[in-house]
């Protein structure tokens, strides 16, 4: 049964979140427990320490991480651990920041080097005579990736947090652009207001399209361009911050939508839909591929998937990609996942949190939706808001 709400804008009231009474002894508490899980890889790399560098192993490590400035890569801080002692690596340009602003009370002690020097001299130091893990191409240095990247997937209780607030104001940004914007308007000068609205709430803005879909929406990946705003507008954002990533997708229209276009959005809602209720631990998306093509098949959009990807994997990176030598890697639970259903000149996207059920990390806020349901389950998914 599919409810249209398409003439009013529904403010969900469940997003008020409840802090926690101590949130650095919390993220002190996460920090220890990620920490014991490189302990644990590191017996079976043969290896007494590791060195991470990539930002997504740092901020999943510390529990929230944020770089800024102009760096080089060889000045990116990282983290010196054997699995229950930590420290930050870093030059002496970054120490006092990333201590008063990200590291405070977690425990962290300090290995630095000055910028003159670089960061090659303190490697050499804290790798001469032990074997040492890292995540970064160095000589006779073992790779953690592959032990990690399984690893960092999944979301904490403390994550959870985090990312649900990132998510709410990543939809909250977009929704409110969307309604704020004006014909005439460019996709440029939109995309500025989008990208404005993240920064104000210290959400940085990863990848960002504004796109008019008679025109540049028309291509399965449109960035923003000079041309006004005119008939179906659709905004994608993918925001971050604390080393987390949270997409959504919202659609607008300046007066009522042609019935084609009507046709389209009710299909991609409905496929979204599906989607969404497989989104359990142990599914793929394979399995939603497979899926998606029974309920397309013999319409007149069975083949429109090969248009986009069906979705990717999210959370400490924009997005990955799930497929490793031609299988769908399963979802873990409490897995952050961006799920993309396209039909006609349609597209529904959003972010959720893989589990049963899943949990939107990018719900309507002030925004139309359509609630769908399937086997006794509801998904809410957002609608066009008509102006």
């Amino acid at each position: 049964m599919l409810t249209r709400e398409d003439s009013t804008i529904v403010v969900n009231s469940d997003l008020e979140r409840e802090l926690p009474a101590d949130p650095v002894a919390d993220r002190r508490a996460d920090v220890e427990a990620k920490l014991a899980a490189v302990g644990a890889i590191l017996p079976e790399l043969n290896c007494e320490a590791a060195v991470l560098f990539l930002p997504a192993h740092v901020s999943w490590l510390c529990g929230g991480f944020n770089q800024r400035g102009l760096f080089a890569d060889t000045e990116r801080p990282g983290i010196y651990t054997n699995g229950k002692q930590r420290w930050l690596l870093c030059s002496n340009l970054d120490t006092q920041r990333l201590f008063d602003e990200e590291l405070d009370r977690l425990g962290f002690q300090l290995k630095e080097w000055h910028w003159s020097t670089g960061r090659a001299a303190l490697l050499g130091e804290l790798t001469a005579g032990k074997k040492v893990a890292t995540d970064r191409p160095f000589p006779n240095m073992p790779l953690v990736n592959e032990k990690l990247r399984t690893a960092i997937r999944p979301l904490t209780a403390f994550d959870r947090v985090g990312y649900l607030e990132l998510g709410a104001t990543v939809a909250h940004a977009t929704e409110a652009t969307a309604r704020a914007a004006e014909p005439g308007d460019t996709e440029r000068e939109v995309a500025g207001h989008l990208a404005h609205r993240l920064l104000r709430h210290g959400v940085e803005p990863a990848a960002v399209s504004v796109a008019v879909v008679a025109g540049a929406g028309r291509y399965p990946r449109p960035g923003f361009t000079d041309a006004s705003l005119e008939g179906v507008v659709r905004l994608q954002v993918t925001g971050t911050r604390d080393g987390l990533y949270a997409t959504a997708v919202r659609t607008l229209s300046f007066g009522p939508l042609s019935a084609d276009a009507r046709r389209d959005h009710d299909a991609a809602v409905r496929l979204s839909a599906v989607y969404r209720s497989l989104l359990v631990p142990g599914g793929s998306f394979a399995v939603l591929g497979a899926r998606g093509q029974q309920v397309t098949h013999k319409t007149a959009y069975e083949f429109d998937g090969r248009m986009a990807q069906l979705g990717y994997g999210t959370g400490r990176v924009p997005a990955e990609e799930l497929r490793r030598l031609g299988q769908d890697e399963p979802f873990a639970d409490a897995q952050a996942v961006v799920t993309q259903a396209k039909c006609g000149a349609a597209l529904v996207a959003d972010t959720l949190i893989v589990g049963s059920p899943p949990t939107p990390a990018t719900p309507c806020r002030e925004w139309p939706f359509k609630r769908v349901n399937l086997g006794g389950a509801t998904f809410d998914v957002p609608d066009v808001l008509v102006r």
